[in-house]
């Protein structure tokens, strides 16, 4: 009872601190990355631990501190500002008011997508595998992984971890999330507007299709190439001829709606039909799964020949696949495999691709090339009625997320937590009082993992609340907190 009491007073007095923005510039300073290479050092975040960097080939990305070179660590070192001790009217820089946010998120056990790779519990041979994927998706024709995990294990944040790790691998992202109502799994066309509104960009700003035209527009070369890559009549392809038409096309109002249409939110308008006078149908009922494949692979396509790696799809929530009846499963399983096969390739060895059925209308190629360039990564929940991914997929494609973490992860991921404590409300901790602390409670919650009392979101949610509760209350002891966090955990 006395910890619930502590545990509510202390949700109430964190609410009520100060918030105010401000950033931390740093002197130029020449650092190195062992992927990206040499860079100028712009801004350091979280007291120093995350970085961002200019680097010289005009990529410009924010980055673990960690990652760089050691001279580079100690070159920048003197720089990072000093922790101050907490003032009586504290004025908070930028990266505090982050790390206030990020333990926001983290009290319901949330890493929030900024966080996503320094806040990350283990992992290390999923990553890995993630790299190799990302590796043959920019060498070869592309690749899968499906991430396969109980609730409150970590599917939506491995997702973030693979969108982040790919615009740095110089792909395009398009993520998005399934549900029954807006974008179910049976409907290609819903799932296609949703990861085209999404599509972002590892280069510049803007989300969605039209930065990628514009830059298509920009190199008349490429739209000419492109053209002569495709696989239908140039007339009958959506984005070629879209593309072809924009390059002739001086209304603004026929681009937006052009934009509009190509993305899957509208059915053509009047105004694009001045530059595109017959487009091709976009199909939104029927046997449509081929058709969006198709439209994927062409984004990706016409991404690598503009000098980006790919396009990486990342789909969450897939687990809504168990509530579909019969008929819808079939559609669901088409666009699934459709996408499979795309990235794998024909002779993928265990999906036919003749038996994805065509529109009756229209009969499209499942991929606009043989070499796409397309990474596809789907998420679900382990369930006796999920889709049947082993069928699908060699064991190696399977990536599974269990409550399998050994103590050192959980307990680095405390060290940090620590740090974004004290960085969001301007303390340096007493090692007197923190260092038990630290020492036993990674421990208590390792076990409670182990032993399926907690699941990964608990335990996040769990040893924020300690922090919380030894930050604001100066008289609780150390010793008292662990017990009840022994007790309540049952370990």
């Amino acid at each position: 009872m006395q910890a619930r009491r502590r545990i509510e007073a202390s949700a109430t007095l964190v609410r009520e601190m100060d918030t105010t923005l401000k950033a931390i510039p740093v002197a130029a300073q020449t650092v190195h990355h062992p992927h990206f290479g040499a860079g100028v050092l712009l801004k350091t975040y979280m007291g120093g631990y995350e970085w961002e960097v200019l680097f010289h080939n005009g990529r410009r990305f924010r980055l673990p501190a960690k990652e760089f070179s050691a001279e580079s660590l100690a070159a920048v070192q003197p720089q990072r500002a000093p922790q101050p001790r907490r003032a009586a009217h504290p004025t908070l820089e930028m990266d505090q008011f982050r790390a206030r946010q990020t333990l926001e998120a983290l009290r319901v056990g949330i890493v929030p997508v900024q966080d996503a790779e320094t806040l990350t519990i283990g992992l290390e041979a999923e990553r890995v595998t993630l790299d190799r994927a990302f590796d043959r998706s920019r060498e070869r024709s592309g690749d899968v992984l499906a991430v396969i995990g109980d609730y409150g294990y970590g599917k939506s944040h491995f997702i973030e971890l693979a969108a982040r790790h790919g615009q740095r691998e110089n792909f395009l992202v398009a993520a998005a999330s399934l549900d029954l109502v807006e974008t179910p799994p049976s409907k290609a066309n819903k799932i296609y507007e949703a990861l085209i509104a999404a599509l972002r960009y590892p280069d510049r700003p803007g989300l969605g299709l039209r930065p990628l035209l514009q830059k298509a527009l920009d190199h008349p070369g490429v739209i000419a190439e492109f053209a002569q890559l495709c696989p239908r009549k140039p007339e009958e392809c959506p984005l070629t001829a879209a593309l072809l038409a924009l390059q002739e096309c001086p209304s603004e109002t026929a681009y937006d709606e052009m934009v509009d249409w190509l993305s899957g939110r509208a059915k053509a308008q009047a105004g694009m039909k001045s530059c595109l006078k017959r487009p091709p149908r976009l199909y939104v009922t029927g046997d449509i799964a081929r058709q969006y494949s198709y439209l994927l692979t062409a984004i990706s396509v016409l991404a690598t020949l503009l000098g980006y790696s790919g396009l990486a799809v990342l789909i969450d929530e897939s687990e809504h696949y168990s509530l579909l009846r019969a008929s819808q499963r079939e559609r669901a399983d088409a666009f699934f495999k459709a996408m499979i096969v795309s990235a794998l390739g024909l002779n993928n060895g265990r999906i036919n691709a003749r038996d994805i059925p065509d529109n009756v209308r229209a009969e499209y190629p499942i991929s606009f090339a043989s070499d796409p360039h397309l990474f596809f990564l789907f998420a679900l929940t382990e369930s006796a009625d999920r889709m049947p991914v082993g069928a699908w997929l060699a064991p190696a494609q399977l990536v599974r997320l269990d409550d399998r973490f050994i103590e050192k992860d959980i307990r680095e991921f405390y060290a940090t937590l620590l740090r974004y404590h004290g960085l969001a409300y301007d303390y340096t901790a007493d090692p007197a009082k923190y260092a038990e602390v630290s020492a036993v409670a990674p421990g208590l919650l390792s076990r409670a993992l182990a032993q399926h009392r907690i699941n990964l979101r608990e335990l996040i949610r769990t040893a924020v609340t300690s922090c919380d509760l030894l930050y604001l209350h100066e008289d609780y002891a150390p010793g008292a907190m662990l017990g009840e966090l022994a007790t309540g955990l049952k370990v």
